[in-house]
């Protein structure tokens, strides 16, 4: 229950928010939006991104050179930024949701006297990932899991940003005619047999728009991006009467926050499309509870589509007296990874990709000064 989430910290603290961008970051920000009164020195720590940037509008943000996943180099690298800007602020708690850059800083805030907190990713279902394992070597960091399921003395149980959601029909039966498709931002991992799938069971006469990260296309029938802001994606799910995106926790969180049940695609690594397989257990734990559903290949058809269409994702407070339709049971692993492509059906108009809105220079020596981010910047 976020509740357990929401009693880490004390109200009035200073806190310093780190994490790198895409779930983790989405995951960061649920939290801290259980702490309303904090003081008004904390400070964010991520990437510079257009989700980043979107997101944390209005929040006083230092933007730090990416660490790549398990990027042991840029991690180091990372640790003298880490030890500028805590040196420049007296901060009570550093909290991180991963990923590498967690490294960088929670051991040395402890060591400097502030309180660490590390709380794992949703993605990490039944065990903690390789920064949650190099963390928990330093017992000053207090670790926390989403799952009850894996905790232990070194990992307590903090509840989970998705408890408290349940999905309900919607009124009407519309026919789907705007689809949404987001792959995420990770580098530099492709997905091609998401989009050949998605490509292949668009409904005719249907609108489409496209967000690819690194999966590059000039064969598209709609609207290609490679990011969009946070902002605007948001926009552009409440406005789609389907909603496809791989199984990220970021567009998971998004989805839901929108009023979509999304339907996933799952990244293997087998495939090259990420670097392990935990999209899988993260799938697995969103159809056990109801909240997506799976784009399946070979034959699926749109079916999948008109069936989301229908159904919307809500909180009990949210909810009058209804029938609350019953988690999906968890797929196979063979099925959850079946995106074989096919060809594709008649297109329509190709548009040329958009390239990213945002593209500014991050200089390191700007480490310790923060920006206040401004809702134009997005």
């Amino acid at each position: 229950m976020t509740a357990t989430l929401g009693g880490l910290m004390e109200a009035g603290s200073r806190v310093l928010w780190v994490s790198s961008c895409g779930g983790h970051l989405a995951e960061l920000k649920k939290i801290a939006d259980l702490y309303p009164d904090l003081d008004p020195g904390s400070l964010w720590v991520t990437f510079d991104t257009p989700q980043a940037r979107s997101m944390l509008a209005g929040r006083n943000v230092n933007f730090i050179p990416a660490v790549g996943t398990r990027d042991a180099l840029g991690t180091l690298r990372a640790l003298v930024t880490a030890y500028k800007i805590l040196r420049s602020g007296s901060y009570r708690y550093v909290v991180s949701t991963g990923a590498a850059v967690a490294v960088s800083f929670l051991p040395l805030a402890s060591a400097m006297g502030a309180k660490s907190l590390y709380v794992e990713s949703l993605a990490r279902t039944h065990a903690a990932s390789t920064t949650g394992r190099l963390l928990s070597l330093f017992p000053a960091v207090q670790t926390y899991t989403q799952y009850e399921r894996w905790a232990n003395d070194r990992w307590k149980y903090a509840g989970s940003v998705l408890d408290n959601w349940e999905v309900r029909p919607r009124d009407g039966n519309e026919p789907v005619s705007k689809v949404l498709v987001s792959l995420g931002t990770i580098q530099p991992y492709r997905f091609d047999r998401a989009v050949d799938a998605v490509k292949a069971m668009l409904p005719q006469a249907c609108s489409v728009t496209w967000q690819l990260g690194a999966t590059a296309r000039d064969d598209l029938p709609g609207v290609a991006h490679s990011e969009l802001p946070w902002v605007e994606m948001g926009q552009l799910i409440r406005e789609a009467d389907a909603f496809v995106c791989h199984a990220g926790v970021g567009s998971v969180l998004q989805a839901l926050d929108n009023g979509s049940v999304p339907v996933l695609a799952v990244r293997s690594s087998r495939h090259g499309e990420h670097v392990d397989d935990h999209q899988e257990s993260f799938a697995q734990e969103i159809l056990s509870r109801g909240l997506g559903r799976v784009l399946e290949l070979p034959g699926g058809g749109g079916g999948v589509l008109e069936e989301v269409a229908s159904l919307a994702p809500v909180k009990p407070a949210d909810l009058t007296p209804a029938v609350v339709l019953p988690p999906l049971p968890i797929l196979l692993r063979g099925r959850l990874r079946s995106f074989r492509s096919r060809g594709p059906g008649q297109s329509q108009r190709v548009a040329p990709l958009v390239p990213p809105r945002h593209s500014v220079p991050v200089d390191s020596s700007a480490a310790g000064r923060s920006t206040l981010v401004s809702g134009d910047e997005s």
